[in-house]
């Protein structure tokens, strides 16, 4: 939305002053420079919004994508210090006199993160035992693990098999409760557990739709089993389906 009103913005300045009530920031460059920078950040938040979203996402990934962007704040924050723009092209366009107020919009987005994630960071090295158990130091990790990973570093045929499958099937088919107990536990601990409220917000956009002011008459029965089908991943039969009802006989 903010790119589309920069990319008009000659074309609102325009408007607005054939109404009769210009706007005055549109004329004034200090204005057009923070709405460069904002769209040029919300771009990058946004990409990154849409990176932690969908079904079936690990923990572990979910926290590299937030550890990347706040890699990248570090950058931006170094370069905009030194005026350098090259990452932020729209402000770029408008060729501010100085920067530095949006190296301090970064910091300030750096502090977040650091603050809004601190929590997970401090499984960082749990979750490393579960997303790179072929990587961690087997004298850093807790003492009831590490018999079991030193076995598995030592496993070549493994080491290969993991770097060729997913990281779940690999867990599934190789980490068996027999041979890597205690290992097996830990991951199913943190395959499970949820890293965002993506399934919750998109089952609630689901019932939503289901129970509209349209369909107030519909009981919470008929409303269980709708969302039950509309958030299953299990693909419905519907030719056996229609087979086990009995067609309307004509009169």
């Amino acid at each position: 939305m903010l790119m589309r009103f920069y990319e008009l913005r000659d074309e609102v300045k325009q408007f607005m002053e054939m109404k009769g009530t210009p706007v005055r920031e549109l004329s004034d460059s200090k204005w057009l420079c923070d709405l460069a920078f904002m769209v040029d950040i919300t771009k990058y938040l946004s990409e990154l919004n849409v990176k932690l979203q969908g079904p079936n996402q690990l923990l572990s990934s979910l926290l590299s994508h937030v550890k990347s962007f706040e890699a990248k704040l570090k950058l931006w924050k170094v370069q905009l210090e030194r005026s350098n723009t090259v990452h932020f092209p729209t402000l770029q366009e408008q060729n501010p006199s100085t920067t530095d107020e949006y190296a301090g919009e970064c910091a300030k987005l750096i502090e977040a993160f650091s603050e809004r994630f601190k929590d997970v960071k401090s499984k960082q090295q749990e979750l490393n035992i579960f997303a790179t158990p072929f990587n961690v130091e087997p004298a850093d990790v807790p003492d009831n693990l590490q018999h079991e990973i030193i076995q598995l570093q030592s496993d070549d045929e493994l080491k290969a098999r993991y770097n060729n499958l997913s990281l779940l099937e690999f867990y599934r088919r190789y980490v068996s409760a027999d041979d890597f107990p205690i290992l097996r536990r830990h991951a199913l601990k943190y395959a499970s557990v949820f890293g965002t409220t993506y399934c919750c917000e998109q089952f609630f956009s689901k019932l939503t739709l289901a129970k509209s002011r349209l369909r107030s008459r519909l009981t919470d029965a008929n409303l269980e089993n709708q969302l039950r089908v509309a958030s299953s991943t299990v693909p419905p039969n519907i030719t056996r389906l229609a087979k086990e009802k009995q067609f309307q006989p004509s009169h």
